[in-house]
């Protein structure tokens, strides 16, 4: 069985033919019979002129189609299966302040250091630099406090330098500064002590426009202690790691409040000690829970609460429950709170363990798991590591540990350390940054180390007497 097919063919010159009329009674040149079936097959030239007319004058927008698609395969699977391209890494930035005697004078100075090679900058000339450092979110400026008094802010490059608030000198001045999550603006509570044994303290709440817009605002100045002890309130200020919110104690009662003073909200319905033995009120991570010690120290036990007032929990639940050290420390996803539990009529913190309790399940697990003395613990921001020092003050070491339990890793085993006193971990959990105070001397030196005891590097020089304050530039 076949069929006839009449096929209009060039000259064979090699060029495009160009296509004629068709006329049913007069046929171009060159016409040859296809019958389908091996009986009858056209020699290799007929074939060769067909494939040239149906590649060049029939099919040509199929063979383009062909080919772009056959391009966009190729570039998928290419992309696909080559190793990803990386953004060259920002080099690793630390802010820390160091005291240094320049001619007559003794100053504690702001410093930059690039952590790979140890070259730094000064951000604020001429500024006598407290303790209480903190990088906006976007890492691109610093607050900080001077002599007790003032809050300045810097550019990360050092320009920039402004004043945000100046304040009067008071007793035992304390700041705690946060920045809002879009970096323009800080909220800042100072509390500071009476004069006098009967005459009141102060915990006063301010706002602060980076961009000048609106200033620096009072929001709220309220009177503490004294003889007869004010009742307003009765702790400092805790601020949201976001700025927005800040909870406090009054009237014995757990309080939040917005951070402009709108939304005042009460919190517990139970009168307590709810910051007993200075232990303080601690906003989760996610800004959804607040974490506190309750009762009368040191047999205290860990509570929660959310933030809107709700799902009160005792955590531990243990009223043979002993602490020396009063701190809690959230892990960064929100989920557990690292501790020291310390053993029955230990009042010293020699015979402590660091544990960690799973607030959703409500169980606890001591990680160490070797009484002693434990300090400066430390999350890493992905939650994989805790670090911490531990031994006796004057001869003490510094590990990392796995946040289940195992790992346990010393880190900087040659140095002689003695009284670490800060830890401060990089953003991308990669490096740890820490100061200590030199076993023959007394100076406190800023050392960095990676997280897996390689790569220690000693940032601070024979200028610095005291090293302190290490905070890593959000990356």
């Amino acid at each position: 069985m076949g069929f006839n097919l009449h096929l209009l063919l060039g000259s064979g010159t090699g060029k495009m033919p160009v296509p004629q009329k068709f006329v049913p009674h007069k046929l171009v040149p060159h016409k040859f019979k296809l019958t389908v079936g091996w009986a009858s097959c056209p020699p290799l030239k007929s074939w060769l002129q067909i494939l040239q007319l149906f590649s060049f004058h029939k099919l040509w927008g199929f063979w383009s189609i062909a080919l772009i698609t056959l391009t966009l395969t190729i570039t998928v699977f290419l992309r696909l299966h080559s190793p990803p391209t990386t953004a060259a890494q920002k080099p690793r930035i630390l802010a820390f302040t160091a005291l240094q005697r320049r001619g007559s004078e003794v100053r504690n100075s702001l410093f930059a250091v690039n952590a790979t090679n140890s070259a730094r900058r000064e951000l604020a000339p001429n500024i006598d630099v407290s303790y209480t450092l903190v990088w906006s979110p976007k890492g691109d400026r610093l607050a900080f406090v001077s002599g007790d008094t003032d809050i300045y802010t810097v550019n990360a490059d050092g320009s920039g330098l402004t004043k945000q608030f100046a304040g009067e000198f008071c007793k035992a001045a304390n700041f705690k500064i946060a920045w809002f999550s879009n970096s323009q603006k800080l909220v800042f509570a100072r509390s500071c002590d009476g004069f006098t044994s009967d005459s009141p303290g102060s915990q006063s709440l301010y706002t602060s426009d980076i961009s000048g817009i609106q200033g620096t605002k009072l929001v709220r100045d309220w009177e503490v202690g004294g003889e007869p002890p004010k009742t307003e309130i009765s702790s400092a200020f805790y601020l949201s790691p976001d700025g927005e919110e800040v909870a406090f104690v009054k009237d014995q009662n757990i309080y939040k409040m917005n951070a402009d003073g709108s939304g005042m909200t009460k919190l517990t319905q139970s009168p307590g000690e709810y910051t007993s033995g200075g232990s303080e009120l601690v906003w989760s991570g996610d800004r959804t829970k607040i974490a506190f010690w309750f009762g009368t120290y040191p047999q205290q036990q860990i509570y929660t609460i959310n933030a809107d007032g709700t799902n009160l929990k005792n955590l531990t639940n243990n009223p043979q429950n002993q602490v020396y050290n009063v701190k809690l420390f959230w892990s960064p996803d929100s989920s557990r709170i690292a501790y020291y539990q310390g053993k029955a009529g230990d009042l010293s913190g020699e015979k402590q363990d660091i544990c960690a309790i799973d607030i959703n399940r409500g169980t606890a697990q001591n990680l160490t798991q070797k009484p002693q003395n434990y300090d400066t613990l430390s999350w890493s921001p992905d939650g994989k590591l805790i670090a911490f020092a531990a031994g006796d003050f004057n001869q003490q070491k510094l590990y990392t540990i796995n946040a289940d339990g195992d790992k346990l890793n010393q880190l900087a085993p040659r140095l002689e350390l003695s009284g670490i006193s800060e830890l401060a971990w990089s953003s991308d959990s990669q490096q740890i940054a820490f100061t200590f105070n030199e076993s023959q001397g007394d100076k406190s030196n800023l050392y960095a180390i990676n997280h897996d005891g390689s790569g220690l590097t000693k940032l601070t020089n024979d200028k610095d007497l005291n090293a302190s304050s290490p905070l890593w530039q959000p990356q």
